[in-house]
This record gives structure tokens, C-alpha cells and sequence, in this order.
């Protein structure tokens, strides 16, 4: 990871977007015993700066995977953790929408999952 890399955002909304994904992270990580971990890793892309959010929990179904951003939506899974009301990456879409940014999920059932946050037109901000 770049050390010199910056982002431009909102310091309050990002921490609320950050605590959602990794709550869910943590949430959804198996309980098999096994030691599962969580990488952060950020990198430029042209003008873009990218924050990757990769887990090696349960992963998410591709029929869920398509609706994770719906309000309301928990899915299959998320129906399993009783914490889940299915607002945290609806949530976390509006915001990156309002702030500019995109977010953008992938997953593999078994497997994990990686959320990437982008912050575009961020050069002008690169140390």
C-alpha cells in the first residue's frame, strides 16, 4: 500500500461507509475455527484511487449479489444473522453516489468477498 496516496471525501460519511463494510466483513466470516483474515489494500488507477476490502468469509450468492444494494434486501444468508435489516450497503451506495465515489462488491460463495470503494479524480491530491 502507497503511503503517499490521499483521497478527497467526507471524513464522517467515509468512517460510517468503512464501519458498515467491515462490520459486515466481521459479521459474515465463518465460525468454522479456522482463522480468516481481512485485507486492506489501496492503489491508483489513472486519476482514481481504489480501496480494496477483501474478507474470506462465507461469500455472497450471485443471485444475492445482484440485490445487495437494494434497501431492505438481506438475502438468503443475511436471513441466518439476525443483525442483518439489509440498510448497511444500501447505505454505504447512496453515500458513495452523493460524495462522488462508487462502490463496487464481488464475491464467491465459500470463498469471501472484496468491496471496492473508488474516489475518483483524486491526482490532484496524490503527495
Amino acid at each position: 500500500m502507497d503511503a503517499n496516496l490521499a483521497v478527497y471525501s467526507d471524513a464522517k460519511w467515509l468512517m460510517f461507509m468503512l464501519t458498515q463494510i467491515l462490520t459486515n466483513t466481521v459479521n459474515y466470516t465463518s465460525t468454522s475455527g479456522t482463522a480468516k483474515t481481512v485485507t486492506l489494500s489501496a492503489q491508483r488507477a489513472g486519476t482514481d484511487t481504489i480501496l480494496d476490502i477483501t474478507d474470506q468469509g462465507i461469500g455472497i450468492s450471485p443471485e444475492d449479489l445482484k440485490r445487495v444494494f437494494n434497501p431492505y434486501f438481506t438475502g438468503d444468508r443475511g436471513r441466518h444473522y439476525h443483525e442483518s435489516t439489509g440498510m448497511g450497503l444500501y447505505l454505504v451506495r447512496e453515500i458513495c453516489s452523493r460524495l462522488e465515489h462508487k462502490v463496487v462488491i464481488q464475491s464467491r460463495l465459500g470463498e469471501g468477498t472484496r468491496v471496492r470503494l473508488i474516489f475518483s479524480n483524486s491526482d490532484h491530491l496524490q503527495k
